[in-house]
């Protein structure tokens, strides 16, 4: 006998890799996620194989990537489309909203309409169902994913067709504990400046309390249905820094439309960061200070002549803490972004323009010889 080691020919790990790319601090998560994906892979599912192929439960504060891990798991499974399927579940709060996901029964109002539940992205090979923020929806929709979780199909009322969950991922994220989440953060006052080891230990304490928060919310049958819970943990200060930067990036690829690039520099970078964090929110309250403190004055400046189109940018921090005046923005002429800006507005135009000019009329083919070649020669030719 030889003892078994992990091999390097596992086709997931370049999926583990991608995510672990796309949504910062959340490895351990990411982790779990695979090793699901691993088990369901290979038709391992405890004696039942009629139920998903796996059942997860993605638990922790907002903003900490629980949704968009969902959706960038279905692109790589996807590339194509259309095998990812997302349920807002604050939209069926009541019990009759349930039927627009499977459909109302005959002589009911709605009967005409199509369930949300599309067999046609649902039975596809590892599609993704996402039910988001499961703790809005109404007792009769838990219900609905008990009978998924448990048989692995659903009746479409309106039609009697029987959808079958058997080759999809189903993933639920849940806030359940979200105020006992605050309140602990609160009293660790978890900061920007936060060690690894004191949000590693803050991330294990979220997943306890966020735990018994579902044992609290949904009955213990349901809870058993699910195959991992996995805790997604609040951001440290170095996944912060990372966000910030994949954000400068991203804002960057805006402005060169405008032959503009910007630099923040260390100061200014921390400065933001500091009102930015917020662990109760995670990354979204970071974006929404780069829209206040970086595009509005920007675009002031680009407005009013303040700063050519064609120009490299630094954002500085200038040691004044009055509101609206901590940041200085310098700006120094750079013809090769100028040329480059005019090349994407000029392209943006000509798709436009392509985009609104009126189809032209294909009319009949004409009797005449000559014509008809043409036609057969360019468009019906396979």
């Amino acid at each position: 006998m030889q003892l078994a080691t992990r091999g390097t020919a596992n086709p997931l790990d370049a999926i583990e890799q991608d995510l672990r790319t796309a949504i910062f601090g959340q490895n351990r998560a990411i982790e779990s996620v695979i090793r699901a994906m691993n088990r369901a892979r290979y038709g391992f599912a405890a004696g039942n194989r009629n139920r998903p192929l796996v059942n997860l439960m993605f638990l922790g504060p907002t903003g900490v990537g629980k949704s968009e891990c969902a959706k960038r798991l279905a692109s790589r499974l996807h590339p194509e489309g259309g095998g990812f399927l997302k349920v807002d579940c604050s939209l069926f709060s009541q019990g009759h909203e349930v039927s627009a996901l499977v459909g109302a029964p005959p002589s009911y109002v709605g009967r005409d309409q199509k369930p949300l539940l599309d067999p046609d992205i649902i039975e596809t090979e590892n599609s993704v169902l996402l039910f988001d923020e499961i703790e809005k929806g109404t007792s009769e929709l838990w219900n609905l994913l008990l009978q998924i979780m448990e048989d692995g199909e659903v009746t479409l009322l309106n039609s009697g067709r029987t959808v079958s969950f058997r080759n999809t991922i189903l993933i639920m994220t849940t806030n359940v504990g979200a105020k006992e989440m605050v309140d602990y953060l609160d009293k660790r006052n978890i900061g920007f400046r936060s060690t690894r080891q004191d949000m590693e230990a803050t991330g294990q304490q979220i997943f306890q309390i966020g735990f018994e928060a579902l044992q609290r919310h949904f009955r213990p049958e349901w809870i058993n249905r699910i195959d991992e819970i996995i805790a997604f943990r609040p951001l440290s200060s170095a996944t912060m820094s990372r966000i910030f930067d994949r954000m400068i990036d991203e804002a960057n690829g805006q402005y060169i439309n405008y032959g503009v690039k910007v630099d923040v520099s260390e100061a200014a970078k921390d400065h933001i960061l500091r009102k930015g964090y917020n662990p109760t929110f995670g990354a979204r309250p970071l974006r929404a200070r780069l829209l206040k403190d970086l595009d509005a004055p920007l675009a002031d400046l680009l407005a009013s002549g303040g700063i050519p189109q064609g120009s490299r940018v630094l954002v500085a921090f200038n040691g004044n803490e009055t509101f609206g005046e901590e940041l200085s923005f310098y700006f120094q002429p750079d013809a090769e972004l100028e040329a480059q800006g005019r090349k994407r507005r000029d392209t943006a135009a000509q798709t436009k323009k392509r985009a609104t000019a009126p189809q032209e009329s294909k009319s009949p083919p004409s009797s005449q010889g000559p014509a008809m070649a043409k036609s057969i020669d360019g468009s019906h030719r396979r």
